[in-house]
């Protein structure tokens, strides 16, 4: 996928748990998941940018995963207690959860495609592809932007109580 599809994948993803998280924790929580969810989008693919690293190499891997859900975790203690005081319902578990789980929708983006990826690696060389379509397939990729985009607002509006 490339950076449409990544984003739209990933918010559609989140979205159903946007009302959940607000009714359960608060809808501050939620409006964070969101950020994260989105952040992680296209994260892994900052390989494209350093020479050494191969794309679609250690940034496109379980491990990477694990790695920006600590980061995110970390971040949402912090942020919960400088935005909003104590951990203002807010804690590291969660910002871990949408974290990984964030980077692993990218994963699960690029595994669609012919390209693949070898998601445990080094440990593993196992390279997985469904080979449904091409990662720079346009209407895909708008497709995802576009559900993606339709499904986190009504999320966003039903649990602000507005009507959707």
């Amino acid at each position: 996928m490339y950076r449409d599809g990544h984003a739209g994948f990933n918010a559609l993803l989140y979205a159903p748990f946007v009302p959940l998280v607000s009714a359960f924790y608060s809808l501050e929580l939620a409006l964070w998941g969101a950020v994260l969810a989105l952040a992680a989008a296209n994260l892994p693919d900052i390989d494209q940018n350093v020479e050494r690293i191969d794309h679609r190499g250690p940034t496109h891997t379980v491990w990477f995963a694990l790695l920006f859900g600590s980061v995110a975790g970390i971040g949402t203690v912090f942020v919960a207690r400088s935005s909003f005081g104590a951990d203002g319902g807010f804690g590291f578990g969660f910002g871990f959860v949408v974290g990984t789980c964030g980077i692993l929708a990218h994963l699960a983006g690029d595994i669609v495609t012919p390209m693949g990826i070898s998601p445990f690696a080094p440990l593993s060389r196992v390279h997985v592809t469904l080979e449904w379509f091409k990662s720079k397939n346009g209407r895909i990729n708008r497709a995802f932007l576009l559900a993606g985009s339709a499904a986190l607002l009504a999320s966003l509006l039903l649990a602000a109580g507005q009507p959707v």
